[in-house]
């Protein structure tokens, strides 16, 4: 169950409610393993038994208080009627005894164990392709409901695989070779062929999403350190927008037009008025963008401020 919602759960940041009894076991794991949410990682099952004996004895505790209830409350509206007015112990009784005793429900309780019934098995192998996308709209409407103001929710229902970051490399390539002293917004590095990497300003862990707008180059080592925490906008926004702006007038110069699609759809303008505007309207446009997006991030509980200490060569978080 931990590893089926680990990624909307931890990596994402959504809220399942105020009654989500996975969040405080999602939290103890991350307080005691740096799981590898990499597209190659090893499943978060099997990453788990890296942690010591005592802190999964621990995690094995706070999952046996959902598997108390969570396999009975699963199959009781099968015997709403039987369940009628009993109180939760009692309910749980006539459940197991109600599912060993029929195949009205898909499994049967062996010890500590749950069985598939054999007509429930067949079923759910020749249909589990419409019950996985049944299963997925109603998680995306239950997630939409917790989580308001948060986009792309269908991309964050699972790991993150891997992705095409193509035309994004092709961007800044091509802008990096016409602007040699390109330097890096949060350490002031230069940015070269051999060291770039492509950092999402807001994390790719929120906006899921590789759009343009949202990506900057920097040295691999600074993109690391970052990593999916939020870049403070006192210091990096000016530099950003600034950037941002420049690329984007260089590929409009160079008649990039399918390249700056992005703009078009972040500014809702067309590319001939983006082209237009002076540097002091398009970091209004773009700020007027970006700011609600971080403070949705932090509410989520993505950790802001990050900001890179030149003097010691790591990030560091502002209180």
């Amino acid at each position: 169950m931990l590893a089926s919602v680990w990624y909307p759960l931890d990596y994402f940041k959504l809220s399942f409610g105020s009654r989500d009894s996975f969040k405080p076991i999602a939290n103890f794991v991350s307080q005691h393993l740096v799981v590898d949410n990499g597209p190659n990682a090893v499943p978060l099952l099997s990453q788990l038994s890296a942690l010591p004996t005592t802190e999964q004895v621990k995690l094995q505790r706070l999952v046996k208080k959902l598997i108390n209830w969570v396999p009975y409350r699963f199959i009781r509206p099968m015997f709403a009627l039987e369940a009628r007015g009993l109180h939760d112990p009692k309910v749980n009784a006539l459940v197991i005894a109600s599912a060993n005793a029929s195949t009205r429900a898909p499994y049967r309780f062996e010890g500590d164990s749950i069985v598939i019934h054999d007509l429930w098995l067949q079923y759910l192998q020749q249909h589990q392709a419409i019950l996985r996308g049944f299963t997925c709209w109603h998680l995306v409407r239950f997630l939409q409901k917790n989580n308001p103001n948060v986009t792309g929710l269908t991309e964050k229902l699972e790991k993150p695989g891997l992705r095409d970051l193509a035309a994004a490399n092709g961007f800044w390539k091509s802008y990096l070779h016409a602007h040699s002293e390109l330097t890096c917004i949060y350490s002031g590095q230069l940015v070269t062929a051999t060291n770039l990497s492509l950092d999402h300003f807001l994390p790719w862990s929120f906006v899921a999403h590789d759009q343009l707008w949202n990506i900057i180059p920097t040295p691999k080592s600074i993109n690391s350190a970052k990593n999916n925490l939020l870049p403070s906008l006192e210091r990096y926004f000016e530099p950003f927008a600034q950037l941002q702006f420049d690329a984007f007038q260089f590929h409009a110069a160079k008649g990039h037009s399918k390249l700056l699609e992005d703009y078009h759809l972040l500014f809702a303008k067309d590319l001939a008025t983006i082209q237009k505007m002076a540097y002091s309207q398009f970091r209004e446009e773009i700020h007027r963008q970006v700011v609600p997006r971080l403070q949705t991030a932090q509410n989520l509980g993505f950790t802001y401020p990050f900001e890179y200490n030149l003097a010691s060569k790591v990030p560091s978080l502002s209180q």
